[in-house]
């Protein structure tokens, strides 16, 4: 009998409860995507199960912290279990080292400074320093996650290795926030090819009508981009005049920031 590895697909049955656990991700991710809290029947629903089933699912994540049920409402929610989760992400990764460069290229640039990782079709802010000097009208908090194709930072994320037409049309359908927005798999292909030759990528009004961000990649060991480390201002004739000086500050910041998290060999 030849020998198979553990982790190959060769038509096996699943391990027992695999597919328990597969559906309570799916239950998580669905909490995600929907507005607000839901009930059993609109998860049930929205999966395309058994609501009794998906009842015994939520009752259990409910036992485990993962879920929160409002007495009131009887819809559920996300539980503390998930923030919890969220600690331990920055606290393994050790993304609160990164601070005092993000706080330098802050500085060196007069922009909100951005750390991101890549989640599924979102860039993921995992650590951000804003700008001290923003105008009041222009909000500088940074977003828990910005779309890839919409932001530097996505795009950052997507263009080292150059990824497949497949997986940039799996993108889709793409949302459009302004009219700039890149609203095809072609469009967003020629940018990021743009973005390759020239080293970073920008997003220029594309997510906030007077929003401009540069980034770049921080890549692993493999040299695939890990992190994206952009730059978010305000758009003026004088920040786009900028963009090149920009990202030279972000190439800087994001070779000490490879050597700080321990992605170039050094820990």
């Amino acid at each position: 009998m030849p020998h198979q590895h553990p982790g190959a697909d060769h038509g096996a049955r699943p391990p027992a409860g695999a597919q328990t656990v597969e559906r309570a991700f799916e239950v998580l991710h669905c909490l995600r995507e929907l507005p607000g809290p839901a009930t059993v029947a609109e998860i049930a629903r929205r999966m395309d199960l058994n609501v009794s089933a998906v009842h015994r699912m939520v009752r259990a994540m409910e036992h485990t912290g993962f879920l929160e049920q409002d007495p009131a409402t009887r819809r559920y929610r996300l539980g503390t279990a998930i923030a919890g989760l969220n600690r331990t992400l920055h606290d393994q990764r050790r993304f609160d080292l990164a601070r005092p460069e993000l706080h330098r290229l802050s500085e060196a640039t007069s922009g909100a400074a951005v750390l991101a990782l890549r989640d599924g079709r979102d860039a993921l802010v995992v650590a951000d320093l804003p700008a001290a000097w923003a105008p009041e009208h222009w909000d500088t908090r940074v977003t828990n996650s910005v779309p890839l194709h919409a932001s530097a930072f996505g795009k950052a994320l997507l263009a080292w290795p150059r990824p497949s037409d497949e997986e940039l049309e799996r993108l889709g359908p793409f949302e459009r926030f302004t009219e700039r927005t890149i609203g095809t798999a072609a469009q967003l292909r020629a940018d990021l090819d743009a973005a390759a030759e020239r080293g970073y990528t920008v997003a220029d009004r594309e997510l906030r009508p007077l929003q401009l961000s540069v980034a770049v990649p921080i890549p692993d060991r493999a040299g695939r981009s890990y992190l994206a480390l952009g730059v978010g201002t305000t758009w003026t004739r004088g920040a786009a005049s900028r963009i090149r000086r920009i990202a030279s500050e972000l190439q800087d910041s994001a070779q000490r920031l490879r050597t700080t998290l321990g992605l170039d060999g050094g820990y």
